[in-house]
């Protein structure tokens, strides 16, 4: 985790060819053709508006939204080359130790690392040596808060700011603690509302690779999850064990949720492979998306209100 650190969607834009400008922009570039990303915008943006309607109901009523079998927003290629993009930031030492906040029941703040995770904050930035990472975050904030918003207006979801991370965790069993992304809200000046999430591991392997996303739904969440025959295999799909949903993170899958009201955490990745293992690294690029709607955050009027107190007491 990072703190809440803004950047405006200007601030990124300008970086980038953006399918409105592309031509204009061009000669912005010392050299265009080396910073050309293999995303099809438009393309990207149909995906993302025949989705949308999906997206808003599973929100409303689950909590969350996680794109099914065949799980891939974007062709494999981009993902492939996201991942790359993201090693690469890696290898020049823009990745940090990731840490995270625990609050107490007096309401201490108190920081933690997070053992076996690192991430950074990519920005506009970043466009001409991981221009493919750059154009998703564009295309994401340009196009989702709209198409959401469009659906349910009391979302009230912005595209004027983001808060985005990139983050790899290590194989060996690494782990991500149980938390809620937004847990102050206002109280800290954390406007952030919605979660995106996206995968970047085109290999990954049901059984073997681990890392799955375990978001705490409650004893009331509707039983619409799909199961495996109730069993305990997982082939990919989101498999609901009691009060948890466990998500695979393979290559491409997209998940969101809301970010000041869903616990979640990551199960131990790779648990049996060795910490140095690369192939084995589980990485995803998350961006926040804030609401105008103040009155939304942490409204305890929401169906989801005390997912957080129910989590915690377990």
């Amino acid at each position: 985790m990072f703190a809440a650190r803004y950047f405006t969607a200007t601030k990124l834009n300008r970086y980038i060819l953006s399918s409105s400008c592309r031509t204009a922009s061009a000669a912005f570039f010392s050299s265009p053709a080396d910073t050309e990303p293999s995303i099809d915008v438009s393309a990207f943006q149909t995906m993302l508006t025949n989705l949308a309607p999906s997206i808003s109901e599973s929100l409303t009523t689950k909590g969350y939204y996680a794109t099914p079998e065949p799980y891939s927003i974007l062709p494999e290629h981009s993902i492939r080359t996201m991942r790359e993009q993201s090693i690469n930031l890696r290898n020049i030492g823009r990745f940090e130790q990731s840490w995270s906040e625990k609050i107490d029941a007096s309401g201490k703040v108190t920081r933690f690392d997070k053992e076996g995770v690192w991430a950074c904050e990519p920005d506009g930035q970043d466009y001409h040596d991981e221009p493919d990472l750059i154009m998703y975050l564009s295309v994401m904030l340009q196009t989702l808060p709209d198409l959401l918003n469009s659906q349910v207006s009391e979302y009230g979801l912005s595209a004027s700011s983001f808060n985005a991370k990139l983050a790899v965790t290590s194989p060996g069993g690494s782990v991500y603690p149980l938390h809620i992304d937004n847990p102050q809200g206002l109280s800290a000046g954390d406007t952030r509302r919605l979660t995106c999430i996206l995968y970047m591991n085109p290999d990954y392997q049901d059984g073997v690779d681990g890392g799955e996303l375990r978001i705490f739904c409650g004893s009331d969440s509707p039983s619409t999850i799909t199961s495996n025959n109730n069993d305990d295999s997982n082939d990919g799909e989101e498999t609901k064990k009691g009060e948890v949903v466990d998500i695979t993170p393979h290559g491409g899958r997209m998940v969101l949720f809301w970010s000041d009201e869903i616990p979640h955490e990551v199960l131990p990745t790779a648990p049996n492979a060795d910490k140095s293992d690369e192939m084995r690294d589980r990485y995803a690029l998350t961006v926040w998306i804030p609401t105008d709607y103040y009155h939304t955050i942490h409204n305890p009027e929401s169906k989801f209100a005390n997912l957080g107190d129910e989590a915690f007491s377990k």
